[in-house]
């Protein structure tokens, strides 16, 4: 008789079955800092177990004073697809993420055309939200088509880069982009003043427009940029100002770049960057109980 599956918290004693997991990937970071995760306390990491074996894996990560939950780290075996084991996995991690008081939205980012995760997460009951498309700025001199100009007035006050935060009347990204890779919605939780610290906020000589950048380290270390318009090649100094960030943190490889979908539209040429294929942001804000 088949053992039930079941679904389970990780711990370091379960480090070997995670490595017996044939998922395809080479170099996972998951395996490679598998102790990191499991000890940490914004991270949790859960796995699916049938017969001592472990199906999938993946979990948590708790931003914003613990208000956002984003999913991830899904890794499935390959020789066990079309099994449903990944919303086998997810499911009792959403309804646990649903019952902490903490936790006010629950979301993940996958790859536009990831169209198995898509559904997993539709069948979880989370919602579809915007594409993102991210960019690397690696050839500077490349660039065509922008408006160039002087850089832009650094802001260091943490009351005034508070104040254009919450000023802010128009987001065309439609989310905050916090990290690469992790965007979340626009919300002041994300804005502590430790975060704010640390990142360099420059704003243009009408105060129209500012441009939020931060060192940021994904596998990479890069400038990544938060510019909540579409008008990028219009803005007189935008790209001096990013690549004047860049110059000052030289050990960076580029400038990581959140584009929005019409905004990627907007730039008439593409050899300056790296491009990722597009994601999209899926996420819902729990409903308040009664």
């Amino acid at each position: 008789m088949e053992q039930v599956m079941n679904v389970k918290p990780l711990t370091i004693e379960d480090y070997p079955a995670l490595k017996e997991m044939d998922t395809g990937i080479e170099d996972d970071y998951v395996v490679r800092i598998f102790d990191r995760l499991i000890t940490s306390d914004s991270h949790e990491l859960f796995g699916l177990f049938q017969n001592g074996r472990m199906l999938a894996v993946g979990g948590y990560s708790l931003f914003g004073q613990d208000k956002f939950a984003m999913l991830g780290r899904l890794r499935s075996d390959r020789r066990f697809h079309m099994k449903g084991n990944a919303t086998e996995l997810l499911k009792p991690v959403v309804n646990q993420l649903r019952r902490d008081p903490r936790v006010s939205w629950i979301g993940a980012n996958t790859h536009l055309g990831n169209l198995p995760a898509r559904r997993v997460l539709e069948k979880l009951g989370i919602d579809q939200g915007p594409i993102i498309h991210y960019l690397i700025l690696k050839r500077p001199d490349l660039l065509t088509g922008h408006t160039p100009g002087p850089v832009w007035n650094p802001v260091h006050d943490l009351k005034r880069k508070r104040g254009l935060l919450t000023g802010l009347e128009e987001n065309s990204l439609g989310t905050f982009p916090y990290e690469c890779y992790y965007p979340f919605p626009f919300d002041e939780a994300l804005f502590t003043d430790d975060y704010l610290q640390v990142c360099s906020f420059f704003e243009n000589p009408d105060q129209s427009r500012f441009v939020i950048i931060k060192n940021d380290t994904k596998k990479y270390d890069y400038s990544h940029v938060k510019y909540f318009w579409d008008d990028h090649y219009a803005q007189t100094g935008l790209f001096e100002t990013i690549l004047h960030h860049w110059n000052n943190n030289p050990d960076n490889v580029g400038c990581w770049i959140d584009f929005s979908d019409q905004g990627f539209k907007n730039i008439p040429e593409l050899t300056a960057y790296d491009v990722q294929e597009p994601w999209i942001l899926y996420g819902s804000w729990k409903k308040p109980q009664l």
